[in-house]
């Protein structure tokens, strides 16, 4: 069966979301088609054991007052307040602020960007202190030295998700945010579809014409424009009849592990997230939900995210070990090498939640060959495309996206 309607939109993450919304908030029918049977991409809230607590951190990193008013807005409560930077783990202690936003007062060695992260960072803030400091955290997380890893990655890291004195947080866990904007497009006559799989993107001389969808609302969804805000290459992939040769390149993918852990107690430390350089330690960023949100979490009890990162193959140091081992060594990293508490014998493991393909990963050398597949995308006429690193930058990129239709219709 084939629809019609102004807009369709595929993906329903935060960018997907935020483009539908602004649609329908401007009148548009609007349809947002999403795989998985829930909003928010990796932006959601789970309960178990009574604890509520995000898939990972997720800091919505909102700078200004009109987007705190936004979000207010739409979730008819308001946002909360943590009046806690993001941590850091240096030289034994947990002090204030993450390890990229430390700058020295008079770096003498400055070095020239290459388009490399280690160029990038070390122009700003100078080749040693970059070693010291940035790269064993860096690396960490990416798994690649930082002469490999793209300065587009660094920047954004810097720029996109500043915290220094705290941060904005949705009351009820990101998920509460999400679930809002699904709302708030039902409420202005948008409709979002759930199970519902991109299976061709239709074009013809240089025109989207339509998308064909799978799942629990199989079809044919045709409108004058498409917004994509899932990954790009997938919908390259999808391309009906099949996208020219050579745009597809193999990108590698980053795997992250989960690993929550409760206790009968009110508090492990005092922070809200910290991020862990120390390689003797799996995780590279650990959250603890009360702090964020202690709604989430029962009185008297208290639940920690360890992010691991790493590489889904057995000779990664931490993805084969199963589930209970690899909470044991989360628990035990936690008195030593850490030292944040003399017994971690209550913290029982509450869920592991494995991601084999998290985020991707493009080496410096390479950001051109897999750039190519999103710019043949774009240059089809009546699609567009709304990408975001972060909560906010994807929530702007999908307004923006339906704010360029709307100007190229006037």
């Amino acid at each position: 069966m084939a629809e019609r309607g102004d807009i369709v939109v595929l993906g329903g993450g935060p960018a997907g979301l935020a483009a539908a919304l602004a649609a329908a908030r401007d009148g548009a029918t609007v349809t947002l088609v999403e795989s998985a049977d829930h909003v928010g991409g990796l932006c959601r809230t789970l309960t178990e054991d009574g604890c509520r607590f995000d898939l990972g951190g997720h800091i919505p990193f909102i700078h200004d007052a009109a987007r705190v008013a936004w979000a207010e807005h739409l979730m008819d409560s308001p946002m909360r307040w943590i009046d806690r930077p993001v941590a850091r783990v240096q030289h034994g202690r947990v002090v204030p602020g993450r390890y990229i936003d430390q700058i020295p007062e008079a770096p003498n060695d400055l070095v020239v960007d290459d388009g490399t992260a280690a160029g990038e960072l070390g122009s700003h803030i100078g080749a040693g202190f970059r070693d010291h400091v940035v790269r064993p955290y860096m690396e960490k997380v990416d798994g690649w030295p930082l002469e490999v890893i793209s300065a587009d990655r660094s920047r954004k890291l810097r720029d996109e998700q500043q915290a220094p004195e705290g941060f904005w947080y949705p009351a009820g866990g990101i998920g509460a945010l999400m679930d809002a904007m699904a709302d708030g497009i039902a409420r202005h006559g948008g409709e979002v579809r759930l199970s519902t799989p991109v299976t061709a993107l239709t074009h013809e001389d240089g025109r989207v014409t339509g998308v064909r969808v799978g799942g629990a609302n199989p079809g044919t969804l045709t409108a004058p424009t498409v917004i994509c805000a899932i990954n790009p290459i997938a919908v390259v992939d999808a391309a009906s009849p099949a996208a020219p040769d050579g745009l597809l390149v193999p990108i590698t993918m980053r795997a992250v592990t989960l690993v929550y852990l409760t206790a009968d107690r009110e508090q492990l430390t005092d922070e809200a997230w910290i991020q862990v350089a120390d390689r003797r330690v799996p995780f590279s960023r650990i959250a603890e939900f009360r702090h964020w949100d202690p709604g989430l979490v029962p009185d008297g009890r208290t639940v920690l995210c360890a992010e691991i990162y790493g590489e889904a193959t057995d000779d990664d140091p931490w993805w084969p070990l199963d589930d209970e081992t690899l909470a044991h060594a989360v628990r035990e990293s936690l008195v030593d090498p850490l030292g944040w508490t003399d017994d971690a014998s209550d913290f029982r493991m509450l869920k592991v939640i494995r991601m084999p393909r998290a985020y991707p990963l493009v080496e410096a050398h390479r950001v051109d060959d897999v750039t190519r597949a999103p710019r043949w995308l774009m240059s089809l006429e009546g699609i567009e495309l709304a990408r975001g690193g972060t909560v906010m930058t994807a929530i702007a990129a999908g307004e923006a996206a339906v704010a360029g239709v709307a100007a190229r219709a006037a």
